[in-house]
């Protein structure tokens, strides 16, 4: 059985060579392509491919990264107790708001770890009597 690690990898692997984006599309024959296709569509378990197929159907991409917080597909903010569950998790996660696999980018902080803005001293009233 694979690893959801291997899973993600797959799965990004897979949406760049169908859609015809990446280093490696454009490296490869035709022929090339479609075996490594179908070598990546016989890694990855059949309900994420069924997921995946229709939003390739639709034009979209079926993995994005998630940068600062910030789903690439809809530009949306994740939620912050689902950004920390991506931090944690190894499992395959899925956008709250567009349904568009998501996997925390190298580097990445999400927004709710990220070193929080200094808090601004109140003023004292001085009150004379």
């Amino acid at each position: 059985m694979a690893t959801p690690a291997r899973v993600t990898d797959s799965l990004k692997r897979l949406c760049d060579l169908e859609r015809g984006k990446g280093p490696l599309s454009a490296a490869l024959t035709r022929f090339e392509k479609q075996h490594e296709i179908n070598r990546l569509r016989s890694i990855i378990p059949a309900f994420i491919l069924g997921h995946h197929d229709r939003k390739i159907q639709m034009g979209k991409a079926s993995i994005v990264a998630v940068v600062n917080g910030i789903c690439s597909a809809c530009h949306l903010s994740l939620p912050s107790g689902h950004a920390a569950r991506l931090q944690s998790s190894q499992d395959l996660e899925v956008c709250d708001n567009c349904g568009t696999f998501i996997f925390l980018e190298a580097g990445s902080i999400p927004s709710i770890f990220a070193a929080p803005a200094p808090a601004r001293r109140k003023r004292m009233a001085l009150a004379f009597r």
